[in-house]
């Protein structure tokens, strides 16, 4: 479950999808209530998750949402871990303090060096954001072990992918997350700006394998992992709305967390937390979400594709319609550059991609169960 704590915001980011940033904050009986039906729905480990606009700004409700979960866990014996995005500008002192002893996963926001940074995601007023932010990454990845970076790639900075990759691994990140704004209009020169710098990225990816140091770079471990499984497993995509969802500051329950918007009542709302689930709106989304669309049934990328998302469907036709053009364009964009690097790993016997892909357990476990040897596989 995710908190969405506050639609207020000290950046404005160009690309925001949360719209105005309000002061609208998450109430206590709403963070109780949240908490109460994350670990009545299911069974086993629970993990909770804060967000917003940025959700260090509610500290003291962040803290509050981490002590009610620690004593549901110890009334309902179910474990709980818990995670936090936020944009790095307040990831300092107490705040970095707690979220490193309470073993948080942390995302930061930073979308590449200050140029690319300080255009897409000023502070108020035009501000810079990037020294601040780059002075708290680089003292929380030595805090906390598997820091992760997002950065989003804009028509703007479409050919900068490899720099924001570069510039995340020079702050001792070795967890990074590029993440194409799907919401944008991508004209043909901005996709092919974009081809080259996923190409760059995939080659700065690749050559970390050569180093013996590999830096994990989402989705470039996703494409790859569903080329070597293409056929033998069906491999889980997005959970959201299923063992994945969101809780807005109004207490309705939304899929994700992209998809709350000005929490207005709109859109995919699948419960409220004063009356659980509806199981109907759920069954919808779900039904929805994981329907392959008769075009894409047809495309040799289909298992590997993110045609699944909702969030990503929803600007350009809704969270029930097919995928776009533009969202067709920029997989295969970034599976294309992924299978090139991957290739000449894979030709080269680098062992650290193939200890990874092919060699892993838990891969070979999920392979032979469909009689597959990863071995044969190609890439």
């Amino acid at each position: 479950m995710e908190l969405f704590l506050t639609h207020a915001c000290n950046l404005r980011c160009t690309y925001c999808y949360n719209g105005r940033h309000l002061r609208r904050d998450m109430s206590p009986d709403v963070l109780s209530r949240a908490i109460d039906l994350a670990f009545a729905d299911g069974s086993g480990p629970v993990g909770i998750a804060f967000f917003g606009g940025e959700p260090l700004l509610r500290f003291d409700s962040l803290r509050e949402g981490v002590r009610l979960a620690r004593a549901a866990s110890a009334r309902t014996g179910r474990p709980v871990a818990f995670r936090v995005t936020t944009n790095g500008t307040l990831l300092a002192g107490d705040r970095l303090a707690f979220l490193r002893d309470e073993r948080f996963a942390v995302a930061v926001s930073l979308d590449g060096p200050a140029d690319v940074q300080d255009a897409m995601r000023p502070g108020v007023g035009g501000r810079s954001s990037h020294d601040r932010v780059v002075r708290n990454v680089r003292a929380a990845a030595q805090a906390i072990p598997g820091l992760n970076v997002i950065a989003v790639v804009t028509p703007a900075t479409a050919d900068r992918a490899g720099d924001a990759v570069a510039h995340a691994a020079s702050l001792g990140v070795r967890a990074i997350h590029l993440a194409l704004d799907w919401h944008a209009d991508w004209s043909t020169e901005d996709l092919r700006r974009l081809r080259r710098g996923l190409a760059r990225a995939a080659g700065i990816w690749a050559d970390s394998f050569r180093a013996g140091a590999p830096l994990g770079v989402t989705p470039f471990a996703g494409v790859v992992a569903r080329a070597v499984l293409a056929g033998a497993a069906h491999m889980p995509r997005c959970a959201c709305g299923d063992r994945e969802w969101t809780v807005a500051p109004s207490g309705r329950i939304y899929p994700c967390d992209r998809m709350v918007g000005q929490d207005d009542g709109s859109g995919a709302i699948i419960g409220t937390v004063f009356d659980g689930f509806d199981g109907a709106a759920r069954a919808r989304f779900l039904t929805a979400k994981t329907r392959t669309p008769p075009r894409c049934a047809r495309c040799p990328d289909a298992a590997r594709c993110r045609f699944w998302a909702p969030c990503v469907r929803e600007p350009s036709g809704g969270w029930d319609a097919a995928p776009s053009t533009r969202i067709c364009r920029l997989e295969r964009a970034m599976i294309g550059a992924v299978d090139r690097a991957a290739t000449r790993l894979y030709d080269e016997g680098n062992r650290a991609f193939l200890d990874r892909f092919y060699r892993n357990a838990t891969a070979r476990t999920v392979a032979s169960r469909h009689g597959m040897t990863l071995e044969e596989a190609t890439p």
